[in-house]
């Protein structure tokens, strides 16, 4: 009986001694890896390797530093946060690529919104870095905006991390804030856009970054760098609202190749409207620029425009794609420039609800070619005629599309030629070409020249001018009307008339002029007509001259130079003197 009561008694100690290590152990295993959180940070402090849980809010201010050490895991409960707010306060959290530290959810199961923020205010003016650090499962606070990791007017550094599952954005980067570098991150699972970044800040978004979601939301605004650039990111910038690349001392945004620059419906991209700017948008054969609409079923109009202003100096677009624009107004294009010389070469412009290109009355090229538009609901191009020889050679433009329209107004250059383009020049109104100085419009031999009703050219009507349209048999220059094939009538516009101050040496040589002499219908008119002209001007020669409303030629105290002419349908005859 002893026996058995020494043994119990001894088994009974065991298990005492073993319950305690136990529970010494669990003690351990607490006191040392877990601690809970829920409190002020007001010095420095350092988070040695381990895991902490946040409840409520963390408090970093008035001059806080926390330091977090790699290895580390910081577990969030519902409605948890880290917020860094006044002067100096910061937060550092440098892992290692075998060692990250690891921001969660405390659930077992958790998802997207499971915990809210690490923000940072406005006054949190320390210096806060995070690099090789994974943020999972935040964004909680609200459905609409704020994200994981919102920044809030600071610079903060963020490298090398991994962002995803947030109920919002990923990163949120505003009120006047910058990344001080952000590069070689991964987003991806986020609920909405993985990064949420003013305009004026998108630059600081460096390289080396995937971004596997929704891209890049850029809330449009001042964009007021004097040098910046928009590095390639594999998801696209998402440009909301207007963004105005613009200051009085002038601002420069570059776009590196093969970005895509999607605009929500109604947004725009201004370059020098109000102040001075640049926009470098240089992509390569291979890796072109897209600018489009976020939507996946393109249609013309889905956004408004890309606008050069008065203020644009030394714009550039280089292998872009343009589409899906001309959303503003019926009268202004998916690129519309405004007083400014713009180059734009080996460019698509496609899907326009309006024009291609609309240019104002000084609005030019600095270079245009090999550019191609098509499919377009308007006129390719709206240009006035004293720039239209700023087009430059090697465009395509699409058969069904309208042309390429000029309104009539002076060409005052000494001298300047209108090259052959694949689509019609339809001139809208009354191109006068003369100067005090004396013009000269040369138009190259295969071009085609249409004119709406009621329009005209005039050579040196009251100062000094000269045309000089010298085609070739094989590429004759046409002049007829811009009605449609089969409704051409005679008179469907007014002519071309040479008057008083016609220079010698104009001339019209293998040219098709028809469906003129609609000036007017109660005295002599034709599809030529000369006025005073010095004699022997102009020479006419190997031309076809038909379907005039009155004369083939007709001749008001003029003795042009007349040389193997073919005349037929002209209602009044073929020269009326």
């Amino acid at each position: 009986m002893k026996k058995i009561t020494a043994l119990l008694t001894m088994l009974a100690f065991m298990a005492a001694i073993m319950y305690s290590c136990d529970e010494l152990e669990e003690a351990e295993d607490e006191g040392t890896t877990q601690e809970y959180i829920n409190e002020t940070i007001t010095t420095n402090v350092t988070w040695q390797s381990g895991t902490y849980i946040i409840e409520g809010t963390l408090q970093i201010q008035e001059g806080g530093h926390l330091t977090i050490e790699p290895g580390t895991t910081i577990k969030f409960e519902d409605g948890a946060k880290i917020s860094v707010t006044g002067a100096n306060s910061a937060l550092t959290a440098v892992g290692t690529a075998n060692d990250p530290i690891t921001f969660t959810s405390i659930s077992n199961s958790p998802s997207a919104g499971s915990w809210d923020y690490i923000n940072f205010t406005s006054s949190a003016t320390g210096t806060s870095t995070f690099q090789y650090c994974t943020i999972e499962y935040g964004g909680g606070y609200a459905s609409t905006y704020g994200g994981a990791l919102w920044i809030e007017g600071p610079s903060v550094s963020v490298d090398h991390c991994t962002i995803t599952n947030s109920a919002v954005y990923g990163v949120v980067c505003e009120d006047g804030s910058t990344f001080a570098s952000f590069t070689n991150n991964t987003l991806m699972n986020n609920d909405s856009y993985d990064i949420f970044v003013e305009g004026n800040a998108a630059h600081t978004i460096g390289t080396g970054n995937i971004i596997d979601g929704s891209g890049i939301l850029v809330d449009g605004g001042a964009y007021t760098q004097t040098q910046g650039t928009w590095r390639f990111q594999t998801s696209p910038y998402t440009i909301d609202g207007a963004l105005n690349i613009e200051t009085d001392g002038g601002a420069s945004l570059n776009i590196e190749a093969g970005n895509t620059i999607q605009f929500t419906d109604g947004s725009k991209l201004n370059i020098g409207n109000s102040g001075y700017g640049t926009l470098k948008a240089i992509g390569t054969e291979s890796l072109p620029i897209l600018f489009t609409s976020t939507s996946a079923q393109k249609q013309g109009g889905q956004w408004d425009f890309i606008s050069f202003g008065s203020g644009a100096v030394s714009s550039e677009l280089t292998y872009c794609i343009v589409e899906a624009a001309g959303g503003y107004a019926s009268y202004v294009g998916a690129i519309d420039i405004d007083g400014a010389a713009v180059s734009i070469d080996n460019t698509e412009i496609r899907i326009s609800a309006t024009y291609g290109i609309t240019l104002d009355d000084v609005g030019k090229f600095a270079s245009f070619t090999n550019n191609n538009i098509h499919d377009v609901d308007n006129y390719v191009m709206q240009i006035y005629g004293n720039w239209a020889h700023t087009l430059g050679a090697g465009n395509v433009y699409g058969e069904d599309d309208l042309g390429i329209l000029v309104h009539g107004d002076g060409f005052e250059h000494a001298s300047e030629t209108w090259l052959a383009q694949n689509a019609a020049y339809v001139i809208d109104g009354s191109l006068s070409i003369q100067s005090a100085s004396g013009s000269t419009l040369e138009i190259q031999a295969g071009s085609t020249v249409k004119f709406t009703q009621g329009s005209e050219i005039t050579v040196g009507a009251s100062e000094f001018g000269k045309l000089i349209a010298n085609g070739t048999s094989a590429l004759p220059i046409t002049f007829t009307t811009s009605a449609p094939a089969g409704g051409e009538q005679p008179g469907d516009w007014d002519g071309i008339f040479f008057e008083t101050n016609t220079m010698n040496g104009s001339l019209l040589n293998y040219c098709n002029i028809s469906y003129g002499g609609g000036y007017a219908t109660t005295y002599n008119n034709g599809n030529i007509n000369l006025e005073n002209v010095s004699s022997g001007e102009p020479t006419i020669s190997n031309c076809t001259i038909s379907h005039s409303a009155g004369w083939g030629i007709y001749n008001d105290n003029s003795s042009p130079t007349l040389v193997g002419n073919t005349f037929n349908g002209n209602a009044n005859g073929d020269v009326g003197n």
